[in-house]
């Protein structure tokens, strides 16, 4: 192992080697003869191996031996090659077609005789690749999808020390976003100063873009920036992230240039009650649901409800594009019954989209023993701006 080896992975080489010694051990459990990865979030956590290139075709192989086969573009390979955890490479051409590739690497590998857990909950891997991989592969495959959530949903200390890194990019950048609003300024160059703000606090490239929308088109859910001109009596809506070894953090806040109507003030009140609300209810023990249910009597009391369209908030750490959250398998929201446990993390993002406006006032939280703790730490107020 040399030191470019050491410097690319975020966690010790032991640290993998254990995820992919357990990820083995259930492929044995279930008779398996080997599985095949294609989400990026996944290829990362057990291996370590990140690449730009997370938008094009890639896959693990692995068998219950522990040999580990990355097959990747031909331009991957340096990355591959000084990544202890990954046994061999398969080079694809940009020439080629990825799956076409994969499936005749397959059926030239004795490993393949057998039954292959085909991972199926994937972005990444498409109705085509699974007609083209299911009609051409030698051996059988079945659905098997890890367990990566029992693993991930808990955060590490060192995990916990990355985020909170990125939740201090996330505030240098809502920070000098706010600072560049004014009248006569673009969201374009709103959006700049966040992304200068965040980035040189050391966040490295996002799972998704921050957001930064003004005038009207704030009532539209989560619209992006669009060279729109800010003008007096604008709401702006921010919405700021860092992201440090791949763990993201993200805050929110809502600016008025110029002094809030009362409809603005009441929905900023509301609002912030329900972040305030989540905050306090967040404890070990208590269900996901309970924690939405307590956040929106308050928008039931105030009338509100019908604009309160988003969960309270959803699981934050690994993101790749275009996702920057974990909300897939832990969130904040109706119905869900799964129990908070320490070291869980979340956005906490409650929203009011209305019919001329809308209003976000955010946080990122981790559970503690006692309740929770911020991750993003800025004031939790309306700003009004002189105009």
């Amino acid at each position: 192992m040399n030191e470019s080896s050491v410097r690319e992975l975020t966690e010790s080489p032991e640290e993998y080697h254990d995820r992919v010694k357990g990820l083995c051990a259930a492929l044995r459990s279930d008779r398996l003869d080997g599985t095949l990865v294609f989400n990026p979030d996944h290829i990362f956590w057990l291996t370590g191996f990140q690449t730009i290139g997370y938008f094009t075709f890639q896959a693990l192989f692995i068998t219950p031996d522990q040999n580990v086969v990355l097959v990747s573009r031909t331009v991957n390979q340096p990355l591959a090659r000084i990544n202890p955890i990954i046994n061999s490479f398969v080079a694809i051409w940009d020439t080629e077609i990825g799956i076409e590739a994969l499936t005749n690497v397959l059926n030239q590998s004795s490993r393949t005789h057998g039954k292959l857990g085909l991972e199926t909950d994937s972005n990444n891997f498409t109705i085509n690749d699974y007609q083209f991989l299911t009609s051409h592969l030698q051996s059988s495959v079945v659905p098997w999808n890890y367990d990566y959530q029992k693993f991930r949903k808990r955060k590490t200390a060192n995990q916990l020390t990355w985020m909170k890194r990125a939740g201090h990019a996330a505030v240098k950048g809502l920070e000098a976003a706010v600072s560049a609003i004014h009248v006569g300024a673009s969201e374009n160059d709103v959006a700049a100063a966040m992304h200068h703000g965040s980035i040189s606090a050391g966040s490295e490239y996002l799972g998704h873009p921050p957001l930064v929308v003004s005038g009207p088109r704030t009532a539209l859910c989560f619209a992006m920036w669009k060279r729109r001109v800010i003008e007096p009596q604008d709401v702006v809506l921010l919405e700021s992230a860092g992201c440090i070894n791949r763990y993201h953090a993200m805050v929110s806040t809502s600016v008025v240039v110029g002094n809030a109507t009362a409809d603005q003030r009441e929905s900023a009140r509301v609002i912030l009650e329900v972040l305030e609300t989540a905050i306090t209810t967040v404890k070990p023990g208590i269900r996901s649901q309970d924690v939405d249910a307590a956040c929106r009597k308050v928008t039931d009391q105030a009338n509100l409800s019908q604009y309160f369209l988003h969960r309270t908030g959803y699981g934050i750490g690994i993101g790749f594009p275009p996702n920057w959250s974990e909300g897939h398998f832990l969130a904040l929201r109706k119905d869900d019954d799964t129990v908070l446990e320490p070291g869980m993390t979340f956005h906490c993002v409650p929203t009011l989209f209305r019919d001329s406006f809308g209003m976000c006032f955010s946080t990122s939280i981790v559970v503690t023993d006692t309740g929770c703790e911020i991750l993003t730490p800025y004031p939790r107020a309306l700003i009004e701006l002189s105009s």
